[in-house]
């Protein structure tokens, strides 16, 4: 994991380079940061060579720079999870289908009447062909807008893909025993994390609970695909002292799905045990563009660097909490 801190996720991707080269604030090359020398310790293709490679290319086609793809589509309401939470369902491109079934895809979404700053990101939770689900709590300004006036249309935007900080870990492990842990709306995102686990041979081991949603949607699903499921009522109350049994069994992963106050409740549990296990989180940063180019997600480290939430990989251990 340790190579991958502060890794951009788009990196020799066919989105890099990005806006971000474009303006001198590359996360990785040095010299697309205005940098003199060269000091990425990069050893894919360069990132400068095809920032101004690929500007000849588009100037010769006259053809855009690769953006991220928008679609309308129509949605349907497979479930009615909770009092304000529903999950969703619609068909989408092949193009798109496939840029989200990467660990960590999330989308931007918005009712098509209103005005783009009402995009607010939503994890994929499952992925079957050219249909995606996500869940969703519509609980905000821009989130009731999908449900209101009967609105069943959607404008899509993505792929993005930093909705898991660890993602690595979760792409490379194999014949691991993990833990994994959700409460409320973190229980969406889980589903696939937990799904690719299992395909890679993993033992795991979660623990639900329903948090502000009020109900736990995803235990069926995960004993299916043979997961082992215990369910509390309150991680706070009932679960961190059944992890913390857990945790002194030393399991090769802990993967936390839900809120950063979850992520630091566990990681202080590790600490009563004295154990130091790899850490997967969902990433709770606050989003407006994806691209990195509006700050909104920016947070500083234990070493005093910023990090762009939405487009870098890094330790969640690493970030000085709010």
């Amino acid at each position: 994991m340790n190579k991958n801190i502060s890794q951009c996720v788009d990196i020799n991707s066919k989105y890099c380079p990005c806006l971000l080269a474009d303006t001198n604030h590359c996360i990785f090359c040095s010299h697309l940061k205005g940098e003199a020398n060269c000091n990425c310790n990069w050893s894919g293709i360069c990132i400068l060579y095809e920032q101004h490679w690929q500007y000849k290319i588009d100037k010769y086609n006259e053809e855009p720079n690769k953006i991220r793809i928008e679609e309308q589509v129509e949605f349907r309401v497979k479930e009615e999870i909770g009092k304000n939470t529903v999950l969703l369902e619609f068909d989408v491109s092949t193009e798109l289908a496939d840029g989200v079934k990467k660990i960590g895809s999330f989308l931007f979404l918005r009712c098509p009447s209103d005005p783009y700053f009402f995009n607010f990101p939503v994890n994929i939770m499952q992925v079957e062909g050219n249909t995606l689900q996500v869940a969703i709590e519509t609980i905000g300004p821009k989130s009731t807008r999908i449900l209101a006036e009967n609105n069943t249309k959607l404008l899509v935007r993505g792929p993005y893909y930093n909705g898991v900080l660890g993602g690595p870990w979760i792409d490379n492990m194999t014949d691991g025993n993990i833990i994994l842990v959700a409460g409320g709306i973190g229980q969406a995102p889980a589903f696939p994390l937990a799904k690719k686990l299992m395909t890679n041979h993993n033992q795991v081991r979660a623990l639900l609970a329903p948090g502000k949603v009020g109900k736990v949607f995803i235990d069926k699903q995960l004993q299916e695909g043979g997961a082992t499921v215990y369910t509390v009522s309150s991680l706070r109350e009932f679960g961190i002292p059944m992890l913390r049994e857990w945790f002194a069994l030393k399991p090769d992963l802990i993967v936390s799905s839900g809120p950063d106050e979850q992520h630091y409740g566990l990681i202080a549990a590790m600490q009563d045990v004295g154990v130091n296990i790899p850490m997967a989180v969902t990433n709770n940063a606050t989003m407006c563009c994806g691209e990195g180019i509006c700050g909104s997600c920016l947070k500083k480290t234990r070493d005093n660097i910023s990090i762009r939430m939405c487009k870098q990989q890094t330790d969640f251990l690493t970030i000085i909490e709010d």
